[in-house]
């Protein structure tokens, strides 16, 4: 028999990183692990308590593949019990918590569905699928879904994602991004939610953020998209769902029903986990009709051939794009992502796709010049990109808004202390008789120079708010980007939730009013009474020897317990404070 003191016993003799796996996978509602409130876990008997109640133990039996369930219920070799070691179901010995035992009792078809429909598997196909057409399909798909995606981390990037109070984004929110995009309003949060998993963006306080890895993405030559992204949405994945995979082998075509053979009770969670992962692996091209491809498959398990297969079955990239006289720029095929990112530094992109168009205006060179562009470097991206060259009215709207918007040029001074501001004598002097500009104690060492001892952004900055068209140069926009980061709340992680749980319980037991074996020892005792479970208390005697009585603790109070001892059948009341040792003697 195993009680909740033995749980507890266990749980505390347990390393902290194998205890903090063992919190997080049990997956704990978030009202025991916060630090305080009535349902809270304050010592390890409550956690041992909140571990064996009948909802928490039914979710664990939910994530037991078959074998383990029998062997819970059989008993069985050390390896088929293991996934239940690790979920505290039973103990290193084999020894299944009551409290398990109990709930498959109450559910007797969770085990009997265990035992069908054999020990072997649904037969599946022993090869995937590699026929031309289903490769291609399959590479169409992929192409298109990482079109959106990129798509919606320019929307990200630029902030016009935005997360509801009560969470999700708007319907109106969703129809604009499907429209520029070219897909259903009702895929958009799909596609975010999928941007989430594999971890190109964050979501953090109901602001959606660009990752490190999603810029990364966002300039990486198409097969290392596909296989970058395959690879981390992989790795998002449950132990158990890529088990149902290995187990399906190249069949798709009903992973619930082999889901609910590999895990019988787990239908509850499992099968709708089993449709999604259906179909995103048709959005990210590895199945086609339900069964994967070849190239699916090398991606799935990260073949050293994958990034291969990848390149030969997307379409290739175009070497450049039509520049058009009226200011339109055409792609006659997928660019490569670099490419994309330079022409978009210019351009705005009007249709999204195979073959995309982009506008260049004098909003987009505007924008570039203020970014830290100037002329010469605008003018060299587009002739290196167009295929036709440069047309005459974009060289000469070039120049307009270059006059315009990036005559004034905002760099790091001597050193990288202070500014440098060069200009026309005609636009310095302006800037040196400035009012609103004084206190930036100009000194002009020639007619287009100026200089100040107040940092390049904060010069850019007071000159564009003095409606001045100054740009940042490339090196002083770096050390902008290398400020510190704003400081982020923590987030809910389940992992760093369990480790704030095994701090507090570990300092909980240093910090015992009386000594911490005493506290425990007279937890162990409490439950005891309150279950009116037989326990063996070891006394320590007068004379320094031990002896043990085996008692039905009936109350604790004044430093004594009182109980029936079960061998003589007499009450007997024994001091706490000699109480050496306490054990389960059901």
């Amino acid at each position: 028999m195993t009680t909740t003191a033995d749980l507890a016993a266990r749980l505390r003799a347990m390393p902290d990183d194998a205890l903090e796996r063992l919190v997080v996978a049990r997956r704990l509602p978030a009202a025991a692990l916060a630090e305080s409130g009535p349902q809270h876990v304050a010592d390890f008997f409550d956690l041992a308590e909140a571990l064996r109640t009948d909802d928490a133990v039914d979710a664990a039996i939910e994530h037991l593949p078959r074998a383990a369930l029998l062997a819970l219920r059989d008993g069985g070799a050390p390896a088929a019990l293991a996934p239940a070691v690790e979920l505290g179901l039973a103990d290193a010995d084999g020894g299944v918590d009551d409290a398990v035992t109990d709930r498959l009792a109450a559910h007797p078809d969770v085990v009997d569905a265990a035992d069908r429909p054999g020990g072997t598997p649904p037969a599946r196909p022993a090869a995937p699928v590699d026929d031309d057409a289903a490769r291609a399909t399959g590479a169409e798909h992929a192409f298109s879904t990482m079109t959106v995606l990129a798509e919606l981390l320019h929307a990200v990037d630029a902030g016009e994602v935005r997360e509801l109070v009560k969470g999700g984004i708007g319907t109106p929110l969703a129809k604009t991004l499907g429209e520029r995009l070219g897909t259903a309003p009702e895929v958009v949060p799909d596609r975010l939610a999928l941007l989430r998993r594999t971890g190109l963006a964050s979501l953090d306080q109901g602001t959606w953020s660009v990752s490190g890895p999603g810029r990364a993405w966002l300039v990486a030559p198409w097969p290392d998209r596909w296989t970058t992204m395959v690879a981390a949405w992989r790795a998002s994945l449950d132990p158990a769902v890529g088990e149902v995979l290995e187990l399906a082998g190249p069949d798709w075509h009903d992973l619930v029903a082999t889901g609910r053979w590999a895990y019988p009770a787990g239908a509850r969670w499992l099968d709708a986990e089993l449709l999604t992962v259906a179909g995103t692996g048709a959005v990210l091209g590895l199945a086609v009709d339900g069964t994967l491809t070849t190239t699916g498959a090398a991606l799935l398990t990260d073949a050293p051939d994958a990034g291969a297969r990848a390149a030969a079955d997307l379409p290739e990239t175009v070497p450049g794009v039509y520049l058009q006289h009226d200011l339109t720029v055409i792609a006659p095929g997928p660019l490569a992502p670099a490419d994309d990112a330079e022409l978009r530094a210019v351009a705005t992109l009007e249709a999204p796709g195979l073959a995309a168009r982009y506008r260049i205006s004098e909003e987009s060179l505007a924008r570039a010049f203020r970014a830290g562009l100037d002329r010469d470097a605008v003018l060299g991206s587009l002739e290196r990109l167009s295929v036709s060259g440069v047309p005459q009215p974009l060289a000469y709207l070039v120049d307009q808004v270059a006059e315009r918007d990036g005559s004034i040029v905002v760099d790091l001074g001597v050193g990288g202390v202070g500014s440098v501001v060069r200009g026309t004598a005609d636009q310095l002097d302006l800037i040196g008789v400035d009012a609103e500009l004084r206190q930036m104690s100009w000194d002009r060492p020639d007619l287009t120079t100026l200089t100040t001892r107040y940092p390049a952004q904060v010069v850019h900055t007071a000159l564009r708010d003095a409606r001045y068209p100054a740009v940042l140069t490339t090196a002083a926009q770096a050390t902008v980007a290398a400020a510190p980061p704003v400081r982020r709340a923590a987030g809910r992680d389940p992992r760093d939730a369990a480790r704030a749980l095994v701090e507090r319980l570990r300092l909980t037991t240093e910090r015992a009013e009386g000594e911490p074996e005493q506290e425990w020892l007279g937890r162990q005792i409490d439950l005891a009474v309150r279950g009116r479970t037989p326990i063996r208390l070891t006394v320590r005697m007068p004379d320094g020897t031990e002896r043990p009585f085996s008692i039905v603790p009936t109350s604790v109070a004044a430093g004594r317990v009182r109980g029936k001892d079960t061998t003589v059948d007499v009450e007997r009341t024994l001091p706490l404070s000699l109480v050496v040792a306490v054990e389960s003697d059901a």
